[in-house]
């Protein structure tokens, strides 16, 4: 498993990075598709189309701020996309926006947060810059079903999601967090259809050149 920081000093620091994240269990999830979802998507990406960087976090506060943070300033990704699941969707959600706010629920190790905003001193609600709606689009004409969403939620995938689009909007960057349903609903081989499609079109929307040379990196277990 290669290490983050030295790779990225072997590498042109000019090559466009995305970051591509799935969850673990949470209370009452014993099984994430999530993480499988970001594993897959990740390894099954054009190798030409840029360097991929995947990793499956913990659902937990503490864990979610920390490593957010590291990938963002290790990696410096041009395109992150996130996945979670939502319990009771019916349907792969884009999600178009994240919010300062924090729901108190326990993560999966029992911990509270102890704050009630995911950054103190920020604006109330960040919004993406990818073309939502022509994601969807992309997905409809498929036969997936698929809903562009106004909230998160409050709980960890938007305390992820407004971390993301607070550092890409600081950066240059661009982030989308995509909540997926249980398998279940949509099976194995249309949620990995969907992701595939949206990281296609996420990347054609950033203008990422496929000239650039590419590579697999999983974050090493000490960042997870």
């Amino acid at each position: 498993m290669a290490d983050v920081s030295s790779d990225l000093m072997a590498h042109d620091p000019a090559k466009p990075r995305v970051l591509i994240t799935g969850f673990g269990p949470f209370p009452g999830v014993a099984e994430n598709p999530s993480g499988w979802l970001a594993e897959m998507v990740a390894a099954a990406a054009p190798p030409t189309n840029c360097m991929i960087y995947r990793a499956v976090l913990p659902t937990e506060w503490h864990a979610v701020a920390s490593r957010a943070a590291y990938f963002h300033q290790a990696i410096r990704p041009r395109l992150m996309i996130h996945f979670g699941l939502k319990v009771e969707a019916t349907e792969i959600q884009l999600e178009s926006k994240a919010h300062n706010q924090i729901e108190h629920r326990p993560d999966a190790g029992g911990a509270h947060p102890e704050r009630n905003v995911v950054i103190s001193g920020c604006e109330e609600m960040h919004e993406t810059w990818l073309p939502v709606d022509a994601l969807a689009g992309r997905l409809q004409a498929e036969s997936i079903p698929v809903s562009v969403s106004q909230s998160c939620g409050r709980y960890l995938c938007n305390d992820l999601y407004f971390r993301s689009l607070n550092w890409a909007e600081q950066n240059g960057s661009d982030a989308l967090f995509v909540h997926v349903p249980h398998i279940h609903i949509l099976s194995m081989s249309t949620l990995l259809q969907a992701a595939e499609l949206i990281l296609q079109e996420a990347l054609h929307a950033v203008q990422l050149q496929s000239k650039f040379g590419a590579g697999l990196i999983d974050v090493p277990p000490e960042s997870r």
